[in-house]
């Protein structure tokens, strides 16, 4: 009988030592908890978070971005250095090459989604042609 008392009593005890926590957890507020990153989302409509390579028109795959290291990814904006890879469509898209520009790139302009979370919907690209410097925006999620 002894042992059933004290299984009984090691029961009853983890039961009282996980009900606050269990009551404490449902009652903490969405921003005290961890926080959810901000993505991107892909061309199939994955959410991801510091993608290397990425695609900015996913109709023609005519541009995107490769070889990115993130220097900075959070909440609000995220920031990296890569390469831009664009179609150069000369003479027309389909017989155009691909040029690729040292850039860097700065993700902004957050949207809310209920299917996503928070999305980047923005893509600004710093980089220079012949010494001459450029910006490029891009829209994403589009």
């Amino acid at each position: 009988m002894g042992k059933i008392i004290s299984r009984a009593a090691a029961i009853v005890g983890a039961g009282v030592l996980v009900a606050p926590a269990m009551v404490l957890g449902t009652t903490m507020p969405p921003s005290a908890g961890a926080a959810t990153p901000t993505h991107v989302l892909t061309c199939t409509e994955k959410p991801t978070s510091k993608p290397r390579t990425y695609t900015l028109s996913c109709a023609d795959y005519g541009a995107g971005w490769t070889g990115v290291t993130w220097s900075t990814w959070d909440a609000t904006s995220a920031s990296g250095h890569g390469f831009l890879r664009q179609n150069d469509c000369t003479p027309n898209c389909a017989d155009g090459k691909f040029i690729s520009y040292r850039a860097t790139i700065d993700l902004s302009k957050i949207i809310a989604t209920k299917k996503y979370g928070e999305l980047f919907s923005q893509a600004i690209f710093h980089y220079s042609v012949s010494g001459v410097k450029k910006t490029e925006t891009f829209v994403l999620n589009d």
